[in-house]
């Protein structure tokens, strides 16, 4: 498709949030092929006032929405739960669907820069930002790919259609984080779990099938090579994602105990055509030098470098996660995910560039929001649903993916052998493919 070329014009008064409104700019480019150009006749104007002629985006996230400071900058969320409320003059959110009457390019940078989460109290067990919380959410009742229609309303405005070309194409990422190598995070505690099975909890039956999935599992083969042979008869490839050496009890030490095996696992998943990439553990979102020390201690026992990957459960911390991926020279990160709820964390169901709200700069780095999780379904931890209706689910969120060029991420842990994730996981691959 041909590109078009636009000027871009910002009210004098937001000129200090032009790193800002540049990154939400360079989300167009990436969606619909609109290319910055100062000589272009064609003008997007940011903000009141806006030239004769011009594509008018009107601002309510710059400036009472955001704050600057020597450490980059920060979300003002008194101001963002009125614009939630429809209390600003200007709406930051989609009034009338397909009309340019809101804050569009507020809204990308707000959804993919994840600022909101910057410094906001509310955290659930493991300190993450919780999906109940997201304005997103919060006005929509889901984890919607807002940014997308953002993009494809101001694409339309310039281009002129009611149905602007997509630069964009669609495609699947299949991915599966090994949060244990073996049937076991550590010898003893298949033994240990089953004997309390049978002292305490008086369920031989449960102790048995814990020492079977344990002892006699045929992990990481069983796992790894059936996920791999469902991959490959669909013409797509998986992506493994392993943890490094930790002592954490949240991680599994798996690299510093079993690295020959690691090792000759991760050489045969590669062989085979698919990835091979990093989980960061537990404490790592915001330490850059024990995330380092990780992917060290992955690499040296892989033999290979790698540069995509997801943080272990899901840890993630606006200011400071996608810096160290960025610094790591890391090509993807697909940490951004809710484990409550399928959807698009971002906003966006296509690949993006990260945003460093320390630093104001786009980034190297791309993320992605992973959509469809199996632990967000089955197990009862987050939710119990029956196949089809987790089916249903996923169905709706892969046609939105399809429709917007987006890139479907699918997680499937290693592993899950029994039923339900088993089966869910292979007629998920048949209805996205």
């Amino acid at each position: 498709m041909s590109a078009l070329a636009f000027r871009l014009s910002i009210a004098p008064a937001l000129e200090k949030f032009r790193p800002e409104i540049v990154h939400a700019c360079d989300f167009l480019a990436r969606c619909h092929g609109l290319i910055r150009d100062e000589t272009a006749p064609r003008i997007l104007h940011y903000g009141p006032a806006p030239p004769e002629g011009a594509v008018h985006v009107p601002a309510a996230l710059f400036p009472s929405g955001a704050r600057l400071d020597g450490e980059g900058i920060h979300p003002v969320a008194s101001a963002l739960d009125d614009m939630l409320a429809g209390k600003r003059e200007t709406a930051l959110f989609p009034k009338t669907t397909g009309r340019l009457d809101y804050d569009a390019l507020g809204l990308i940078f707000l959804l993919l820069s994840r600022i909101e989460e910057r410094g906001h109290q509310a955290r659930d067990r493991y300190g993450r930002f919780p999906y109940a919380a997201s304005l997103a959410v919060r006005k929509t009742g889901k984890a919607a790919n807002l940014a997308d229609d953002a993009a494809r309303d101001i694409a339309a405005a310039l281009y002129g259609t009611d149905t602007p070309p997509i630069a964009t194409c669609h495609q699947i990422l299949v991915t599966h984080d090994v949060d244990r190598l073996k049937g076991y995070h550590r010898a003893h505690e298949p033994l240990r779990h089953a004997l309390g099975d049978l002292a305490k909890r008086g369920a031989p039956g449960k102790a048995w099938h814990r020492l079977v999935d344990g002892y006699f599992s045929r992990e990481p083969w069983r796992s790894a090579r059936a996920l791999m042979a469902a991959s490959e008869a669909r013409g797509l490839a998986s992506r493994f994602y392993f943890m490094g050496p930790s002592a954490h009890p949240m991680d599994s030490p798996y690299t510093a105990r079993m690295p020959k095996l690691l090792g000759v696992l991760g050489r045969e998943i590669a062989g085979r055509g698919h990835v091979v990439g990093f989980h960061p553990g537990f404490e790592t979102a915001s330490d850059p030098a024990l995330w380092q020390a990780q992917r060290a201690g992955l690499e040296n026992a892989l033999g290979f470098r790698v540069t995509e990957g997801r943080q272990h459960v899901l840890r993630y911390i606006a200011e400071d996660t996608p810096d160290i991926w960025n610094d790591a020279g890391m090509a993807l990160d697909a940490t951004l995910a809710w484990p409550d709820a399928s959807g698009f964390r971002s906003g966006t169901c296509r690949r993006h560039a990260a945003y460093s709200l320390r630093r104001r700069r786009t980034l190297a780095l791309d993320q992605v929001s992973t959509a469809i999780m199996d632990f967000s379904f089955f197990g009862g931890k987050y939710r119990a649903m029956a196949i089809d209706d987790a089916l249903d689910e996923a169905r709706k969120v892969a046609k939105i993916c399809k429709h917007h060029g987006g890139a479907l991420v699918i997680l499937q842990h290693t592993g899950q052998n029994r039923p339900p994730q088993s089966a869910f996981f292979e007629r998920l691959l048949d209805l996205a493919s």
